[in-house]
């Protein structure tokens, strides 16, 4: 089947209709086929006959047909024939559509069909339901009420709603022999009352005096006893007959109204009303009432209000706008489709490049095409710029794939050389201290670094490896103080230059458990046995514990002559508010001076028990936490006044009898002075550039992290 509005190659069946063909049925015609419905009073007299060929055709007696004519049709029949799609059956009995002007051909129903079809339906179900609705249903008449009517010889009723035995079929008379009815209840009494009042098609407008005399002969009417009894049944069944002709009043008004709108629908285009989805004003059923009014047309005159008219046709204006901007946007949608697969056929699918697509390319290569000739030019554009939109964004997300692609390769290519680098670790073949620059000769060849070599994003190899170093010495940091805690339980004190790998291995391999190795590797050797890797392990940490001990003992050499060469800086610059002089004794300048930090630091006692002085300064390692030099304060306060001494005696062999001494003597500084106010400087400088580089590593590996 054509899809999307487009020719598609058909069977030859599917060309054409099956049995059309060109040319006047065959005459002289004869009478009327059996069966064919009399034509009507002004009606064309037409008659049903059969062709040679068996194919069916009417004559008027002047001319003849192929085609049914529209007298002859039924309403789905004049439904059908409304649009230009008809129905036919292929050879294997499935039904299909063809279109008479465009020749499409579809399986499934063509939707203007199927709302011609729909509106026909709607009206013969008003019709029905107007036609139940003038003709109440009749009952037959008992043979009393006829035989009463007969003797009287006048109509049943005075009034013009009066009810009539004549309309009803005469009761049979009741057998005098027969017994007389029974009712069991009250309720079967009244049914029967009510029965009665319906079989003479009382209405709610009848009075009780007027029908008493009709029914009283029915021995029906005698089922109630008393007169209050039989008018409160006649009034109850006059409400609920008063309730039923409303519905079939409201029933028959909407019968009416929905003939109205198919009658619209039917003929809109037929009475020149103009299309709603496009006119610049709103169509009124004004300017068309008598263009509608000369079709003689009855489904409009059947409403009788002209505001109910001006209202459905406002509604019928309402309801074919939507319906016709719906179908032109699907008409819109599929041209769009159509000309999309024209631009794919002919190979739109770059707009970059050497020679990219533009409009121009292609309207140039379009140019004569059959295909879009009557495509509207803005849905030729649109559908460029759609089919545009679509490629640009196939390709953004195929770029995306690639690039995504690309970085989990390159994730892979890490992972796989921190796998490498981790697996040498654990085989005892990736050196702990060895620099970046001669490790990476040893793996250059590795298919691992080869691979990751090859990443453009990311971390690098040495950044890589720069990390499992972190942990192998993390690792090595935690194995070398299970060391010193082992070698501290066996009561055994390292001392640098003197303690040796071996000794120390010796004096903790049966006693400490080292981390790194984890439990496993622990269970395996109990109480230290022969494990190369536990031992290899083991002489690493005590090395690192050796080192440990003799970079301890270097850390407290600096501290103790920092600290010196800040109490002799204390005293030297705190001379004139504390009068310092040769004979100046340690209790008074303690006195003074004692609460100073430079003061406690090197020779007093305040030292908190988390190895922080009183002023939160590091002291040392936590065994160095009570750390102080006061016999080498004393001999830097003996120093001090010596100096001091030798100043004076210097100045006063320089001054003349009777002369007194200059204090400022003392502030002289000489060379000794200026020595060590250098190596002062020189000291915070390599301890502030010393943090700078380890807060700068930090940050580095947290950004590779």
């Amino acid at each position: 089947m054509a899809g999307r509005g487009r020719a598609a190659t058909l069977p030859a069946w599917m060309t054409a209709p099956p049995g059309g063909g060109a040319g006047a049925p065959p005459g002289p015609p004869g009478p009327p086929t059996a069966g064919a419905p009399a034509p009507t009073a002004g009606a064309r007299k037409w008659t049903e006959h059969r062709a040679a060929d068996g194919r069916l055709y009417w004559n008027d007696g002047s001319s003849s047909t192929y085609s049914k004519p529209k007298e002859l049709m039924t309403p789905m029949e004049r439904a059908d024939a409304s649009t230009r799609w008809k129905e036919h059956r292929a050879p294997d009995g499935r039904v299909y559509y063809y279109h008479q002007d465009t020749r499409e051909t579809r399986w499934s129903l063509p939707d203007d069909l199927r709302m011609a079809r729909e509106a026909a339906a709607l009206a013969q179900s008003a019709i029905a339901a107007a036609a139940a609705a003038r003709s109440a249903p009749k009952q037959t008449a008992n043979a009393a009420g006829a035989a009463d009517g007969n003797a009287t010889g006048s109509p049943a009723g005075t009034g013009t709603d009066a009810p009539s035995s004549s309309k009803r079929a005469p009761r049979a008379p009741r057998d005098p022999n027969a017994p007389p009815r029974v009712y069991a209840d009250k309720d079967e009494r009244k049914a029967a009352f009510k029965e009665l009042l319906e079989d003479f098609e009382v209405t709610s407008r009848h009075k009780w005096d007027e029908i008493a005399k009709q029914i009283k002969a029915d021995e029906r009417f005698n089922a109630l006893k008393t007169l209050g009894e039989k008018k409160q049944c006649f009034n109850e069944y006059q409400t609920q007959r008063a309730k039923h002709e409303r519905e079939q009043k409201r029933l028959a008004e909407k019968a009416t109204r929905n003939e109205f709108t198919t009658m619209l629908h039917e003929r809109w285009r037929e009475w020149g009303i103009e299309d709603p989805s496009t006119a610049r004003h709103r169509p009124t059923l004004r300017d068309h009432v008598d263009v509608i009014l000369a079709s003689g047309d009855s489904r409009f005159t059947n409403v009788k209000d002209w505001r109910d008219q001006d209202d459905l046709f406002r509604a019928f204006c309402d309801d074919l706008r939507v319906r016709l901007r719906e179908e032109k946007a699907k008409e819109r949608d599929a041209a769009i489709d159509a000309f999309k697969t024209v631009l794919t056929d002919i190979g739109v699918n770059a707009f970059t490049g050497a020679d990219p697509w533009t409009w121009r390319k292609v309207r140039e290569v379009l140019e004569g095409d059959e295909r879009v000739k009557h495509v509207d030019p803005l849905v030729q554009l649109e559908a460029f710029e759609d089919h545009a939109r679509v490629i640009d964004k196939a390709d953004l997300d195929a770029k995306d794939e690639e690039r995504l692609a690309r970085l989990r390769a390159e994730r892979t290519r890490r992972g796989a050389f921190v796998a490498m680098l981790r697996s040498m670790r654990s085989r005892h073949t990736l050196p702990l201290r060895t620099p970046w620059r001669h490790f990476v000769k040893s793996i250059e060849d590795a298919p691992e670094f080869l691979e990751v070599s090859k990443n453009v994003s990311g971390s690098r190899p040495r950044e890589l490896y720069d990390d499992v170093r972190e942990e192998m010495e993390s690792d090595a940091a935690a194995d070398c103080a299970a060391v010193e805690a082992a070698a501290a339980a066996a009561n055994v004190t390292i001392v640098p230059g003197e303690t040796t790998i071996d000794a120390l291995v010796h004096a903790v391999e049966s006693t400490v458990s080292l981390p790194s190795l984890g439990a496993a590797e622990d269970d395996e050797v109990p109480g230290g046995g022969d494990s190369s890797s536990k031992i290899s392990r083991l002489r690493v940490a005590c090395g690192d514990a050796i080192a440990g001990a003799v970079e301890a003992g270097v850390r407290a050499s600096r501290r103790k002559e920092r600290a010196l060469d800040d109490f002799y800086y204390l005293l030297r610059s705190r001379r004139r508010d504390v009068p310092i002089t040769p004979r100046s004794t340690w209790r008074e300048i303690e006195a003074a001076l004692g609460s100073e930090r430079a003061w406690i630091k090197c020779a007093g006692d305040k030292v908190t028990s988390d190895g922080k002085d009183d002023d939160g300064d590091e002291k040392s390692a936590p065994g160095d936490a009570k750390e102080t030099y006061p016999d080498d304060a004393r001999a830097v306060f003996d120093k001090y006044l010596a100096k001091l001494a030798k100043k004076e005696a210097k100045a006063r062999e320089a001054m003349e009898d009777g002369e007194a001494l200059d204090e400022t003597v003392f502030d002289q500084v000489d060379e000794e002075d200026r020595s060590m106010d250098d190596r002062r400087r020189r000291r915070r400088s390599r301890d502030d550039e010393h943090s700078d580089e380890n807060g700068g590593r930090d940050r580095k590996a947290a950004r590779r992290r």
